[in-house]
């Protein structure tokens, strides 16, 4: 395994987090980061979102998408990566 030295280290987390702050959702808008959205990691954060935008590839369970569907949350999908 390779060894990041401290400024290695520095810069990966300085350039994830200027990735990060590129991402601006919108109002409304809940931007999720994880492969796999389940009801847990949706869970409390729904209230006042019109919109659910999460990665490209990323896999959305059935419950999730019903639970979307009741609270009327449109899904987008990011091409940012």
């Amino acid at each position: 395994m390779m060894e990041l030295s401290p400024a290695q280290l520095e810069w990966i987390v300085q350039e994830v987090l200027r990735r990060l702050g590129a991402v601006k959702p919108q109002a409304g808008e809940l931007v999720l980061t994880e492969r796999v959205v389940c009801l847990e990691t949706i869970a409390g954060k729904l209230d006042g979102v019109a919109a659910l935008t999460i990665a490209a590839g990323a896999v959305v369970t059935p419950s999730v998408r019903d639970e979307l569907r009741q609270r009327r949350i449109e899904i987008k999908t990011s091409n940012r990566g």
